[in-house]
């Protein structure tokens, strides 16, 4: 893959992290205000959501090096009614105008916290939107091994696996700052961090076990299928097959080290700790799998047809 490939791999990775991290971190947040109140929550969110907007910046700038003339790349959003990509273009736009809007309240504002709250909801939404036409767009009739519905499915269970893992280096990363600048908030997010890795491990392991799962069966489906799809399964089981094997392995092996961590947070509730290293090491393993994946995705289909 040329450099031009790479910058698909690198945007919809991108953008799948953004979204699901987006989505677990909102969830922690809402958590957060019933115990600790509004301010508090709203103010231990404020350093994600500024990574979460300079992710989807990056996104955006990558995704433009697929392209032989960038900037025409608005014009595509011309066909709204009749094409996917002119659907997830908008829903991107529309995903990083809300997640800016957000950080401007956040960081520059006092209150509006239920603008914020609505803001960070309807963003999600977008951006699940914005994966799921993203996903559409490789449903092709001449690409056998991307038209399943699959597709869809592990490209959004992406986003939940990214999420999960990218949102709790953001948590440490945000604790690190505090402890530093030696606020008061420290014990704050230190809670928040034993009782929301238990849960986010849970999905990070339970979304590697299906994507396991679905992979297994998409074997099984181009075994079945026509030679575009037969020939799909050779690169897969045979020139790729190293690749295939570890990135199942560095997949597991980051959620199991996530879960690891997670239970000795959760067991030593009552000591300091310092999980810098495992929970970046966990983020790194499970990037590194869905980079591997997301190349076997792209390097293993066969056209059919002209």
């Amino acid at each position: 893959m040329n450099v031009r490939e790479w910058a698909l791999p690198v945007y919809t990775i991108l953008m799948q992290l953004a979204v699901g991290t987006l989505l677990s971190l909102w969830v922690i947040r809402a958590w957060a205000m019933r115990r600790f109140g509004e301010t508090t929550s709203n103010q231990i969110v404020r350093i994600p959501v500024l990574a979460i907007l300079l992710t989807i910046i990056t996104a955006i700038i990558g995704s433009h090096f697929h392209l032989s003339r960038p900037y025409f790349s608005l014009l595509a959003m011309l066909n709204l009614g009749s094409s996917w990509l002119s659907r997830e273009i908008a829903f991107t736009i529309s995903f990083f105008l809300l997640v800016a809007g957000l950080a401007y309240l956040q960081w520059f504002t006092q209150g509006h916290l239920r603008l914020q709250s609505a803001l960070g909801w309807l963003g999600i939404t977008v951006g699940f939107l914005s994966v799921y036409s993203m996903s559409k767009i490789y449903l092709l009739p001449t690409h056998s091994s991307w038209n399943s519905p699959l597709t869809m499915v592990i490209f959004l269970l992406s986003a939940l696996l990214l999420g999960a893992t990218a949102v709790s280096v953001l948590l440490v990363m945000d604790l690190k700052v505090v402890e530093v600048a030696g606020k008061e908030e420290t014990a704050v997010r230190r809670q928040i961090i034993q009782h929301s890795f238990v849960w986010l491990a849970g999905v990070a392991g339970i979304t590697a076990v299906v994507i396991l799962t679905l992979n297994l069966i998409f074997i099984a489906q181009l075994s079945q299928g026509n030679v575009s799809a037969q020939t799909s399964l050779i690169l897969l089981l045979g020139l790729y097959q190293p690749l295939f094997t570890l990135r199942f392995i560095a997949l597991f092996t980051g959620v199991s080290w996530f879960g690891l961590t997670a239970f000795y947070v959760h067991a030593h509730s009552k000591r300091p700790f310092d999980i810098t290293k495992p929970i970046y090491l966990t983020c790194l393993f499970i990037l590194i799998a869905e980079i591997m994946g997301r190349f076997l995705f792209y390097a293993t289909h066969v056209r059919l047809g002209l």
